[in-house]
């Protein structure tokens, strides 16, 4: 059997190798994740394992009548056409909850950032400024409020998180129960509030055709000027260029941003050169041990279809009704 991996960020595949070679099967690593390379890459593959690379409509159809299951490196599913597998009758894995802690840790890391002109502070100093008027104003966290659109599972670590600091948390997000709400500490309110009220807005829903571009220039002019915004979750939730403008327009104060709707950005992206704007290559997930969690459960989550078995997080069952 072949698996085929689209795209990895880690040095090898030996973790994976290990998980799978007891089945039999050959592990096939795409050099360039664009898709005529994956769809010529996929013939004759029993699995799919992807990280980011697009495992569109043709990638999939490409691997049939082979193709067993597609799994993904992780949580966001929004670069795998799961209707089309769906169709196909072909189940699609993930691992929605390999790197809570990471994740909510790194946006703590960017809030503090925020707080205290961590990243402008160092630029002056290595540029021979050494001022403490260099970078205000300068706020203490306590007593601030902290806006958390959406409210899963690493959202709710960070408010846990977000407590000891003092501040008050909001969150907002379609499903929300008084229980999910009190088990992390926040108080639910509605997207205007959370936007009017927040100091810090936190991103942290899914990339869904209802969330894509809901941070845009009316949710930015709602915030305070005060205010920044920060993004671990994905980066075409938030309208860049609407982000941008309001930057430069001072309606809002800065942002801090790991994920964007192009990675890496393009020459001349506007958010790369503003000195008011924090940002982290995609990281917030990657830590040395969340990274062996993601790829021992991704891998054996592809060896139980492989095996003949359900996998433990599925997030397509409707395809055992589907196609026929």
């Amino acid at each position: 059997m072949r698996v085929l991996v689209t795209d990895y960020a880690w040095a090898d595949l030996s973790v994976e190798q290990s998980v799978l070679e007891g089945i039999g099967v050959e592990l096939v690593a795409a050099p360039d994740g664009s898709e005529s390379t994956l769809a010529r890459l996929a013939a004759g593959a029993s699995g799919i394992m992807t990280c980011w690379a697009q495992t569109t409509e043709r990638v999939i159809q490409a691997a049939l009548p082979d193709l067993k299951v597609v799994t993904r490196y992780g949580v966001g599913l929004d670069n795998i056409d799961v209707a089309c597998a769906t169709a196909r009758k072909i189940p699609v894995a993930y691992v929605p909850d390999y790197c809570m802690a990471d994740v909510a840790e790194h946006a703590m890391a960017l809030l503090l950032a925020l707080s205290r002109k961590v990243a402008g502070f160092d630029r002056s100093v290595r540029g021979d400024v050494w001022d403490i008027q260099a970078c205000q104003p300068l706020n203490r966290l306590t007593g601030r409020t902290l806006g958390l659109i959406g409210y899963g599972r690493i959202a709710r670590e960070v408010a846990v998180r977000a407590a000891p600091f003092g501040l008050r948390v909001l969150t907002t997000a379609p499903s929300l129960t008084p229980a999910t709400t009190a088990a992390g500490g926040a108080e639910a309110v509605t997207l205007e509030v959370l936007l009017d009220t927040s100091d810090y807005v936190s991103v942290h829903c899914p990339s869904t055709e209802a969330t894509r571009g809901l941070i845009d220039a009316n949710a930015l002019r709602r915030m305070k000027p005060t205010a920044c915004l920060i993004n671990t979750s994905r980066g075409d939730i938030v309208d860049e260029t609407a982000l941008a403008d309001a930057l430069d327009a001072g309606e809002i104060a800065g942002a801090a941003l790991d994920v964007r709707v192009v990675e890496p950005p393009g020459e001349g992206d506007r958010l790369i050169g503003m000195p008011q704007v924090i940002h982290t290559p995609h990281a917030a997930f990657y830590s040395a041990e969340s990274l062996i969690e993601l790829r021992e459960r991704a891998a054996k989550e592809t060896r139980r279809v492989l095996q003949g078995e359900e996998p433990e997080n599925l997030v397509n069952p409707e395809y055992r009704r589907e196609g026929g």
